[in-house]
């Protein structure tokens, strides 16, 4: 109702915050008009029923004055550059009407009171300049009203209108400018602190951004910790099947068949390490363009260059099916790998028999749910409202940051266009993902169902 009721006022239109003014003297406008009506309606019907004594003539004029208030009403909805076009109508049917009055209702000894208001109007609605104008108008034509018909007025009592209206008008005309000087200054203070907000917004992303590079390289080396792990064994075997090789050359009788084996164990062993590289390289490739791809093949790829970091934790991932993502594969990728670096640090901290993580993904007609939970003991209390703060961290002395979840969040909700929660189960910590299916910033507000 209040929203109905503001739009009324501002016939309808939409203001931007640079067009406040504006909007101001529209919603004054509509309230003059509306008010305008009803009490010219009121004396019309006063008059008719004969509670007022008015001359017919004056009677219809009042009526007429109300009819054009509400046409008024109606174009100032039609077009927003018929604002100015409506104000000089009203200023001149009131001036029109209360001259109207100032001669025919002679024994209304406070006539004259309505031409305050209509000069308090005229500078409100056009301002100054007008404003001024408008009262030498009015001033002029009481004058040539009293010069050539008569008002009925004692001098003294036009001397003290005259002299009050002067003084009404310095009053409205400094009153004003200062409305507008501190205006102006509010808006050069309005532009300043734009233009900080601005630029504390970019000095914000840019340092996230060097955070999200530095966290991607933090990740990078611990995958290639991974590769080390798991090159080192291949390696050793490599260089188990030389040394038999050149022992072969030796004692063997059948070398051709026997060496040719052993190449083969070389090739399918280096093929396998340069698999590996190839998943590296998959797995933090800069991508420009979102793309479509599949939940399962993301998780999966972690999984696999983390394995040796997993040691004895059991990890548990049934993926529900082929879900597919419209978006940054990387992005999601490091949000996992931030994500399970974190439970296994906490299950390896931790007296735990059997260590487990347990990765659950499930898809509704809006997102995509993605949770990682460990048995690790859950998250304190006092801690779970902070977790993804900037710097928290409980691993000081291990050299944590505090700078994983927060990063993790920035990727989700400002990346991803998601939503991540922490919460505790009867075993431990769950982190829960809630991703748009299409990444699309329209689609934010669904999540939250």
């Amino acid at each position: 109702m209040k929203e109905a009721f503001n739009s009324f006022l501002t016939s309808g239109y939409e203001f931007t915050r640079k067009e406040n003014l504006q909007k101001f003297r529209f919603a004054m406008l509509n309230s003059l008009l509306i008010i305008a009506v009803i009490f010219s309606f009121i004396n019309y019907f006063a008059f008719f029923f004969g509670f007022i004594v008015f001359t017919p003539i004056y009677a219809n004029a009042v009526l007429a004055f109300a009819l054009v208030c509400l046409f008024l009403i109606y174009i100032l909805r039609i077009k927003k550059g018929f604002y100015f076009l409506s104000v000089i109508i009203v200023l001149i049917s009131a001036l029109s009407l209360f001259f109207f009055a100032l001669v025919t209702a002679i024994n209304d000894e406070f006539r004259l009171i309505w031409f305050f208001l209509t000069l308090f109007v005229g500078f409100i609605l056009l301002g100054k300049i007008y404003g001024v104008f408008l009262m030498l108008s009015i001033l002029a034509g009481i004058f040539f009203v009293e010069a050539d018909m008569g008002l009925g007025l004692s001098k003294l009592a036009l001397f003290t209108f005259f002299n009050s209206f002067l003084i009404f008008t310095a009053f409205a005309y400094f009153f004003l400018q200062k409305i507008e000087k501190d205006s102006f200054e509010f808006k050069i203070l309005n532009e300043k602190l734009e233009s900080k907000v601005v630029e504390e917004m970019q000095q914000r992303e840019e340092q996230e951004q060097m955070l999200l590079r530095q966290c991607r390289m933090a990740n990078m080396g611990e995958m290639l910790d991974s590769i080390a792990h798991q090159w080192r064994q291949p390696l050793m075997h490599i260089n188990s099947i030389l040394m038999n090789m050149d022992n072969a050359l030796e004692v063997k009788e059948n070398k051709k068949d026997y060496i040719g084996n052993k190449i083969d164990e070389v090739a399918s062993l280096t093929t396998h390490m340069s698999q590996t590289i190839e998943d590296f390289r998959n797995l933090f490739k800069s991508e420009k363009e979102k793309t479509i791809f599949t939940l399962e093949t993301a998780i999966n790829d972690v999984l696999v260059l983390m394995k040796n970091g997993f040691n004895n934790i059991e990890i548990v991932y049934n993926p529900e099916g082929d879900i597919s993502l419209f978006g940054h594969r990387s992005e999601l990728i490091q949000v996992i790998i931030i994500l399970l670096s974190n439970a296994v640090e906490v299950l390896n901290k931790r007296d735990i028999d059997h260590k487990k993580i347990t990765i659950e993904s499930n898809v509704s007609k809006q997102a995509v749910v993605i949770s990682i939970e460990d048995n690790a003991g859950g998250i304190k209390a006092e801690n779970m409202a902070i977790i993804f703060d900037p710097y928290f961290t409980t691993k000081e002395q291990s050299g944590g940051t505090g700078l994983g979840l927060y990063i993790a969040k920035i990727i989700v909700e400002h990346k991803m266009i998601g939503k991540i929660r922490a919460s505790n189960t009867a075993t431990g910590a769950k982190i829960t993902l809630k991703l748009s299916k299409d990444n699309n910033e329209d689609k934010k507000n669904a999540l939250d169902t």
